[in-house]
């Protein structure tokens, strides 16, 4: 997890910005084209929905998701094509809810990130487009399960470890079901 993400959960088990009941994400970078054969929820949304769920610190009870490929009738589209952009809400018990978008179009170069978290007595906000906490080739390293690597860096439990990605997969199998769907997917009784 990125430094700041780190802050405003530290933040959110302090007690300083009280319960959360907000939390915006924003994930904006350049990928490959995105082709019908390439249907699988991206790397990063999964990530940003693991963020989620630990800065919630439960399951979402209610998934709607809509996404849009580049691909209709208005015109000046072709330019969109292959292009991919998502939108997730979920819902929580006692009216919490998240919003995460993501979007393929952004410019090449650093990806844009931003966190919003409005909580029962505070706020936080991070903007990472501009942070670099490591750089070494042509790339940025990114780890595929961002919040559990680092639980198990400073001596988590592996059980908690299955556990929390099992619930980010199930989360994200509704969100691929409510696109397919146009509809909310309940994960309530699960």
């Amino acid at each position: 997890m990125l430094p700041s993400r780190q802050l405003i959960k530290r933040e959110l088990d302090a007690g300083k910005l009280g319960e959360p009941g907000l939390i915006r994400i924003h994930h904006w970078e350049e990928t490959p084209p995105f082709t019908p054969a390439s249907r699988a929820l991206p790397t990063v949304l999964l990530q940003e929905i693991d963020c989620v769920l630990w800065l919630m610190g439960k399951s979402p009870t209610t998934v709607f998701a809509l996404e849009n490929t580049g691909s209709g009738p208005r015109p000046r589209w072709d330019r969109y094509q292959g292009s991919r952009y998502l939108q997730v809400h979920l819902g929580f018990p006692e009216g919490a809810m998240a919003l995460l978008d993501f979007s393929s179009l952004h410019p090449p170069g650093d990806p844009y990130r931003s966190l919003h978290v409005i909580g029962s007595l505070g706020a936080a906000y991070v903007d990472d487009h501009q942070n670099m906490q490591l750089l070494y080739g042509w790339g940025q390293p990114r780890a595929v399960v961002a919040s559990q690597v680092q639980e198990l860096a400073t001596g988590g439990d592996f059980t908690d470890m299955i556990g929390a990605w099992e619930s980010v997969l199930t989360v994200a199998a509704a969100v691929e079901r409510s696109i397919q769907s146009c509809q909310a997917v309940s994960l309530e009784g699960r």
